[in-house]
């Protein structure tokens, strides 16, 4: 129970408070709109605000009520280091099939070789 004391947690309540506040305020303003339009749509916009104040409220109690259990879910540990995929093997082209291909394959292993007996030096 003393952790909904905390400071994090009095913020907390205060904002609760306050959307719940204006949730229902906007509600009543959808209200009495709807009063002088006679405006279903009004009405329904009445209702919704109210919908709306009563998920936060419902949605708050459960994020404290699990807090004072301890029942926070813990968010799962991210691994190091991405296993490994292996990638599929490359199916060589001839100029027969597809000149630009091949072309752009030879342009491509040249480069390969060149970083890495740069990287090897």
């Amino acid at each position: 129970m003393r952790r909904l004391l905390s400071v994090k947690w009095m913020l907390l309540h205060l904002v609760v408070l306050a959307l719940a506040a204006a949730m229902v305020g906007l509600g009543l303003w959808q209200y009495h709109r709807a009063e002088d339009r006679h405006s279903l749509q009004n009405y329904s916009y009445a209702a919704e605000w109210v919908l709306f104040a009563c998920f936060t409220v419902v949605a708050y109690i459960k994020l404290a009520r699990d807090e004072v259990r301890g029942t926070v879910p813990k968010r799962p540990a991210v691994p190091r280091s991405l296993p490994l995929v292996a990638r599929p093997a490359a199916v060589p082209v001839s100029d027969e099939q597809d000149p630009e291909l091949a072309a752009y394959n030879r342009y491509l292993a040249a480069l390969n070789a060149a970083s890495t007996d740069k990287a090897d030096q």
